[in-house]
């Protein structure tokens, strides 16, 4: 096409990352666009791989549009079993007042999935954040030695969580009706899954633990990342024991070096109405400031990608 017939392409939304953090933001230049008929399954797995995180902002989503856009970017959806659904694919989010520590979602259990969404129907008049840390970022900034050790131990999470949670979590992710769950379920999950027990302790609880690296390869990115539930909250369930795979306690050196580490690469994002937020569940670790408006209310929902779109 020559000079004078090229024509300038109008753009529906702009870019604009987050100042020293370089995750991504996207604006709508109008209320009525938008994300669910803007963003394609390409675009955003290539923002994430790039970033990490991605910030939808003035676009003109609802709750159910949020739901679909979930939908339409995931070959399965899952959830948290603690939590009670809002749609097909969605819950709202309510894990108590208290500052919420840094996680990778469903970090200490058999399945991880790959993407973590976020939607806000009613932003806080103060406060209340949700942070995000990039784990390449931590991994780099990591002492060497600290990071040696990680590199050549794995930490285990072991606590007890109630039957029914358990159960509903391996119907979702086995794909099989609640009621068909039983404790060859849990035995074919230890099979499935290296570093996993599952061990029964009366007909209500059961016990679980998880040896796994607290460095794991984004899905997108295919970089290495520091990216674990190591500083998580356990607002609904017993909290784990977090030690080194021989259970040996972690030195509280390392853990205030992870504090450190993971203080001076966390993001603060102060929420408005309409955002939309999709992180990389295998990169970018998230948790929350203290609550200091109640009437906040954010959704949020876990999924795995679509393999062959990246």
């Amino acid at each position: 096409m020559s000079a004078n017939t090229a024509q300038t392409v109008i753009h529906n939304y702009f870019r604009n990352p987050t100042p020293g953090y370089g995750f991504e933001c996207i604006y709508s230049v109008s209320p009525a666009t938008k994300v669910t008929e803007s963003v394609s399954t390409q675009e955003l797995y290539a923002d994430l791989a790039h970033s990490g995180m991605v910030v939808y902002r003035d676009f003109g989503d609802g709750l159910q549009e949020f739901n679909d856009f979930v939908s339409a970017h995931s070959s399965k959806v899952t959830f948290d079993p603690a939590r009670t659904a809002s749609t097909a694919n969605t819950a709202e989010i309510n894990a108590g007042l208290l500052e919420m520590g840094l996680h990778r979602e469903n970090g200490n259990l058999p399945f991880n999935p790959d993407l973590q969404w976020f939607y806000c129907l009613e932003e806080a008049r103060v406060g209340s954040e949700t942070t995000m840390c990039d784990g390449q970022r931590v991994l780099f900034d990591l002492s060497p030695a600290t990071r040696r050790l990680f590199e050549n131990n794995r930490i285990k999470y072991a606590r007890r969580i109630p039957w029914a949670n358990v159960r509903r979590f391996l119907s979702v992710e086995l794909q099989l009706p609640f009621e068909q769950i039983t404790d060859e379920h849990l035995q074919q999950v230890n099979d499935m899954v290296e570093g996993q027990t599952y061990r029964r302790i009366d007909q209500n609880l059961i016990y679980t633990e998880l040896k796994t690296s607290a460095i794991v390869r984004s899905c997108f990115s295919k970089r290495l990342s520091f990216c674990n539930s190591m500083l998580g909250p356990s607002v609904n369930y017993e909290p784990p024991r977090i030690t080194w795979e021989n259970g040996e306690d972690i030195a509280m050196d390392i853990w205030d070096e992870i504090k450190d580490v993971t203080a001076r690469n966390t993001y603060d994002h102060f929420w408005k109405k309409g955002d939309i937020v999709v992180i990389d569940n295998s990169r970018v670790m998230h948790g929350r400031r203290k609550l200091e408006d109640t009437g906040r209310r954010i959704f949020g929902a876990q999924s795995y990608r679509l393999e062959g779109a990246l």
